[in-house]
């Protein structure tokens, strides 16, 4: 809201001043108000439904995962990080984000077990776990040391924005949730501005090979899936069930994709299949829709809000000639800003998004 303030009578000028004072106050209750709940002690519900009490504002986070630390580095909560897994400081956005990322303590992973000792000694005020593997039962027993510990699943667009909601409650700054929500919020609507009205046969078939190697793929329910969908085309795999699946070369020419998005991963190798002639009649080969999913400081298929840029990506390769208007480096340097105060240009970012068969 905008309160003009030229060439007005003068008699109007005590009642601009009275609601002037009247919205000044009640931004400052309302700070006063979120303060006063993020410094006295609150529960917060968890993603696998567990009830966390903090006894504040969480000032000293240790993620366990990757996803987790760049969700905290999104809501610009960087200086609260006293310890990370040790594949975080490996994550190029991450040490152009926040360099003294490198300095922070690992902990471990999920993949080789967590340091719990390491973990308990730094005396956090908030862990964050993962859902697989053994992070709840890990949060449980955090949790009867005194250390509140919540587990997140950011496993879809939806989720990963209710990760960022109960991370920013945590840290007592919902607001920054809500700001980031909005960017992604934004993307998506750019998107579906664009491929809303694709009628069933317009839709472009994409084969997602995942990290296990070009015949393995991302089936319905996952990350992948839900961002080819987004950008308006149709997961070649959307019918399988589960994790990543295994499919024969058969398969592959049998679902004949308009596009291949293959994951950063297997970029070196991936562009050696489509040069087999046994493949060379797909669509995708024959046309040269194929594609290494960006970009060189994350990949946008990772779970983290970043994955909405991959979903603004993937529609203006499908479809560029709905997306013609859009400039698709200006759109990924206005969401960096927004989250991380610098844009994707600035960090040195690029696209990196060809493969070469």
């Amino acid at each position: 809201m905008m309160i003009q303030t030229t060439n007005h009578s003068s008699a109007r000028r005590p009642v601009r001043a009275w609601l002037l004072g009247i919205l000044s106050f009640g931004l400052i209750a309302c700070c006063i108000t979120v303060s006063a709940f993020a410094d006295s002690p609150h529960t917060i519900v968890d993603m696998a439904g567990r009830n966390v009490t903090l006894s504040g504002r969480a000032e000293r986070i240790i993620t366990t995962f990757k996803p987790a630390t760049l969700s905290v580095l999104s809501l610009g909560l960087a200086d609260r990080l006293v310890a990370v897994d040790s594949f975080s400081p490996r994550v190029r956005i991450n040490t152009a984000v926040y360099p003294g990322i490198c300095e922070l303590p690992r902990i471990g992973n999920r993949s080789t077990g967590l340091n719990m000792e390491t973990v308990i000694a730094l005396k956090p005020d908030l862990v964050i776990l993962y859902a697989q593997k053994d992070g709840i039962l890990t949060a449980d027993r955090l949790g009867r040391s005194g250390i509140p510990a919540i587990v997140i699943l950011p496993e879809s667009l939806d989720s990963i924005k209710e990760t960022l909601r109960i991370i920013a409650r945590a840290a007592g700054c919902p607001e920054r949730a809500d700001t980031v929500i909005q960017a992604v919020d934004h993307v998506v609507a750019m998107v579906h501005a664009r491929t809303a009205s694709l009628k069933a046969r317009e839709r472009k078939t994409v084969y997602y090979a995942g990290p296990d190697g070009f015949f393995s793929t991302a089936p319905g329910g996952m990350l992948q899936d839900e961002m080819i969908s987004q950008a308006g085309g149709i997961n070649a795999a959307h019918d399988l069930s589960g994790f990543f699946k295994s499919i024969s070369p058969e398969q592959f020419v049998q679902w004949n994709p308009d596009a291949v998005f293959a994951c950063r991963e297997i970029r070196s190798s991936a562009g050696k299949y489509l040069g087999k002639p046994e493949l060379a009649e797909v669509k995708a080969v024959k046309s040269g829709q194929f594609f290494c999913i960006p970009s060189s400081h994350a990949p946008w298929d990772f779970p983290s809000p970043l994955s909405v840029l991959g979903v603004l990506w993937a529609g203006k390769r499908l479809y560029p000639d709905r997306f013609h208007d859009i400039d698709l480096i200006k759109e990924i340097d206005r969401f960096h800003e927004i989250l991380f105060s610098r844009s994707f240009t600035e960090m040195g970012g690029r696209l990196e998004d060809t493969l070469d068969p």
